[in-house]
């Protein structure tokens, strides 16, 4: 029987597979650049077992480069607790893919970041819309929240807690209190030199991840150290 464009069925498309491929480029990148040592500890991060580990909040991740995967480290060794969640390990491979690692930390919003203008909406409603709306809508929520994921506190106006997403990454989260007509609010602070260690999305990504974490979302991906990527 012939089909007519009303009747032909079009083919399923194949699933996309965005983080996979993702994964990929960042780790063909990773292994083709071969980070030295001096590198490594400049970002600080260290070789463990034939892995490297990075630090992650109050956790490590042990990027594992001949199975191009991204692990939760188990303690201080080698162990792999659990597979890494797809943002995080993309965030640590291409922190540590980085190429300029001059230190500049000037604190700058994500609006001073010259290329991530075009993001800016996104970031106020995936971030700090976010944060306001959770973990921080109150500040005794925030601040015990911020202490459970191993934030520091810093001298600032409001509530402000610094957390190192990476050893080269720190964000700093500010909460203020409202008024009887506004609502609290909050700022997210970088180090300027965030710039050249992270691609723009990672920036954002990396702000998520704190409010991720101080939602009680856990560093590793829901299944456990064997969970097939979906």
């Amino acid at each position: 029987m012939n089909q007519t464009p009303e009747t032909r069925v079009s083919p399923i498309p194949p699933r996309q597979r965005p983080y996979e491929l993702a994964l990929h480029l960042a780790f063909e990148r990773l292994k083709r650049d071969g980070p030295s040592d001096a590198k490594l500890h400049a970002l600080g991060a260290v070789r463990q077992e034939g892995m490297i580990r990075i630090p992650a909040l109050a956790e490590s991740l042990l990027i594992d480069l001949e199975g191009q995967d991204v692990f939760v480290a188990g303690g201080d060794s080698g162990e792999r607790r659990a597979r890494a969640g797809h943002a995080w390990a993309l965030v640590a491979l291409h922190h540590v893919c980085a190429a300029d690692l001059r230190v500049d930390s000037r604190a700058v919003s994500f609006s001073e970041f010259t290329d991530c203008q075009g993001y800016v909406g996104v970031f106020a409603k995936r971030v700090i819309g976010r944060f306001l709306a959770t973990s921080g809508r109150t500040r005794e929520q925030f601040e015990a929240a911020s202490l459970r994921i191993g934030g520091k506190r810093i001298a600032a106006p409001g509530v402000a807690c610094a957390f190192n997403v990476l050893p080269r990454v720190p964000i700093i989260v500010v909460w203020h209190a409202g008024d009887e007509d506004l609502g609290a609010g909050a700022n997210v602070i970088y180090h300027a030199d965030a710039a050249h260690l992270l691609p723009a999305e990672d920036r954002i990504v990396a702000a998520e991840l704190v409010i991720d974490a101080l939602n009680g979302k856990q560093i590793a991906e829901n299944g456990g150290a064997h969970a097939q990527r979906c």
